[in-house]
């Protein structure tokens, strides 16, 4: 009669049959004893991971779910408890910040970059040098190679000094243990990356691109990731004996495991190969 389902028509009659006035009204679904996730220690462990990293709300979001062991160790000294894993929405998460006056670009002004990303794994490489840099008490450089397409850490190690030889040997290891090679390599004007280097790149069929002077945005992927070195593994020297063996650790981690907002998944994941090491 009223084009109803059976299964309304007798949650009615049931609440009809209740003692007491009888009453149709739905019942509030909000429980009586709500339990609350944001609580000042998650609140601290926000705007600790804000202050210290300058992350978003989806990285932090993503840490406060599956925290890696360094910032789990980093969440349990802040808090002073060990640290269970919440899920937050990224709303709850900006409304906190807000709270702080920590919401929005923590960067004075935003510029339009034009976006490139190469086509498949291995058409483009990138390669950079980080350092000098102080790591257990010495002084060393890092050399950071990156796919483009996927952001896969193909390199990343520790040197004491690094010259042409060394960056070209780095690029014969790889190509002998995993028979791999990018198409091109982009990489700035760095006294490492001229003729010599250029000579060893022509005999492996791989072509050099070098970017504009002055223009660091045009080799962007690999800059972040030496980015993400200073924000998030060279801080742990500060925390954790033996910094340097740690380094295959962060890049076992920043393959397999970190979550990259630039590629929304897992470098791995998209560059589907076997680690090289």
């Amino acid at each position: 009669m009223f084009g109803v389902s059976r299964k309304t028509v007798w949650k009615y009659c049931k609440q009809w049959r209740k003692r007491g006035r009888p009453t149709y009204r739905d019942k509030p679904r909000r429980p009586k004893h709500p339990r609350k996730k944001v609580t000042p220690e998650v609140e601290r462990a926000i705007v600790v991971l804000r202050l210290e990293y300058r992350w978003g709300t989806q990285r932090i979001r993503e840490y406060l779910a599956h925290p890696p062991p360094y910032i789990q160790h980093l969440l349990e000294q802040v808090t002073g408890k060990p640290w269970t894993p919440v899920v937050l929405s990224r709303q709850t998460i900006n409304n906190v910040l807000k709270k702080h006056n920590l919401n929005g670009s923590l960067y004075k002004t935003k510029k339009d970059w034009k976006r490139f990303v190469a086509s498949c794994p291995n058409e483009l490489w990138q390669m950079d040098i980080r350092g000098p840099v102080l790591v257990d008490d010495k002084r060393v450089y890092i050399l950071v190679i990156i796919d483009d397409y996927s952001r896969y850490l193909v390199w990343c190690e520790m040197y004491t000094s690094i010259l042409s030889e060394t960056a070209s040997g780095v690029l014969y290891h790889i190509y002998s243990t995993t028979s791999r090679k990018p198409k091109k390599l982009l990489l700035d004007n760095a006294p490492q990356f001229r003729e010599g280097f250029e000579k060893n790149c022509e005999k492996l069929g791989i072509v050099v691109v070098h970017t504009p002077p002055y223009y660091p945005q045009c080799k962007g992927k690999v800059e972040r990731v030496i980015r993400t070195l200073n924000e998030e593994y060279l801080p742990l020297g500060s925390v954790f004996y033996d910094h340097a063996a740690l380094l295959p650790e962060f890049r076992d981690w920043y393959n397999n495991q970190r979550y990259h907002m630039g590629i929304r998944g897992i470098p791995a994941q998209r560059y589907d190969v076997t680690d090289v090491g």
